[in-house]
């Protein structure tokens, strides 16, 4: 019996001990755990203050300017008329009067084709056609008399017109025995020598007419609001020869795969040294404009494509403002669609996104950036 109650005894007195072992040693860890804890907020205040730091961008105060400025397109040149010459009846070339590259002018002949018996069907036409005249005219006195019937009258009426047509026909046939340039031009390309058989058909000249001699250029949705037929232009060739000329045509229909509409400026070219298929730069007046000037390089785009450029408001927040490229000079660009004054970024733009707060430096120096 006393051994029972002294095993309890022990028994009871360590498990006391565990309890009390717990308990100091919780109390043991707990400067350490308090030190982890301190050591956790210190590392969270510093990602908040890294959060904190704003990116730096660079730039520059623009106030937009009214100016007077030129549309520029490119275009090319083009005769403003080319036509093929072709045979119209068959026959072999006894002569050739003006060779490629040849100057002519409206009516002149250009080639001749072989007599042959035209000349004698022409004439035979002719005769009949006299015959039938005189026959016409017997047959319609008897009827008025009331000796001719006047399915006779009308049958004589028909030969008459029968021999008319026939005769017409041998003239035509006559005429175009000689290629004649049906306008003022040059003869660019010959596909025909003496002796050679033509038929009908058959491409004999290539005339091409350089008076005036027309530039075809395709301008924006943007910049045919500024355009209108009849207003004088300023065009420029690659040897720098500077020329004026008149807009002639605006399409009234843009290309559906570029957007863009065809036009037309005419220049006088007398003398022929404006030739066709040369590059010309076109500079076309256009009404002043708010503008202000960037460089190119600032240009960006957003997630649907448009161009723009990014702006601060007054909190320096990134804003993406949309834009109107209305020239494109070789050493900057003017552009429409902005508030009168603006604080633009330069440097760092693509590095920051619409309503992103940052740090402004201010640029220095008389460049753009």
């Amino acid at each position: 019996m006393k051994k029972s109650i002294i095993l309890a005894v022990f028994i009871a007195l360590g498990a006391l001990l565990w309890v009390l072992s717990g308990v100091f040693g919780i109390g043991a860890q707990t400067p350490n755990d308090g030190a982890g804890v301190a050591q956790e907020a210190g590392l969270q205040s510093g990602a908040l203050e890294q959060e904190e730091t704003l990116i730096q961008v660079r730039v520059r105060d623009s106030v937009s300017e009214n100016r007077d400025y030129d549309i520029q397109l490119t275009g090319r040149t083009q005769a403003a008329r080319n036509v093929m010459l072709r045979g119209e009846i068959e026959g072999v070339v006894s002569e050739i009067v003006n060779q490629k590259g040849a100057r002519v002018q409206q009516g002149d002949v250009i080639a001749r084709l072989e007599v042959r018996d035209r000349t004698a069907r022409l004439e035979e036409a002719r005769e009949r056609l006299t015959q039938r005249e005189i026959e016409y005219n017997a047959a319609r006195r008897l009827g008025e008399q009331g000796f001719n019937s006047k399915i006779r009258t009308a049958q004589s009426k028909a030969d008459l017109e029968a021999a008319r047509a026939l005769l017409k026909l041998a003239e035509i046939d006559q005429s175009n025995l000689e290629i004649k340039a049906p306008y003022d031009g040059v003869i660019y390309d010959q596909m025909i020598e003496k002796g050679d058989l033509v038929r009908v058909g058959d491409a004999l000249f290539a005339l091409t007419d350089l008076n005036p001699i027309e530039i075809r250029a395709f301008a924006s949705e943007r910049q045919i609001t500024h355009l209108y037929t009849g207003k004088t232009v300023r065009t420029r060739f690659l040897n720098n020869q500077e020329v004026e000329g008149t807009l002639t045509f605006l399409a009234p229909v843009a290309n559906p795969d570029t957007r863009t509409f065809p036009v037309e400026i005419s220049i006088p070219n007398p003398d022929y040294k404006i030739l066709e298929g040369l590059t010309a730069q076109i500079f076309i007046p256009a009404e002043p404009e708010d503008v202000h000037r960037i460089s190119p390089s600032i240009l960006a785009l957003d997630d649907d494509g448009v161009i723009g450029i990014k702006i601060l408001d007054e909190d320096n927040r990134v804003i993406f403002n949309p834009v109107q490229i209305v020239a494109d000079m070789p050493d900057y660009m003017l552009v429409g669609g902005l508030p009168e004054t603006i604080k633009m970024i330069t440097v760092g733009q693509d590095f920051v996104v619409p309503g992103q707060v940052v740090e402004p430096v201010a640029s220095t120096g008389d460049g753009l950036l």
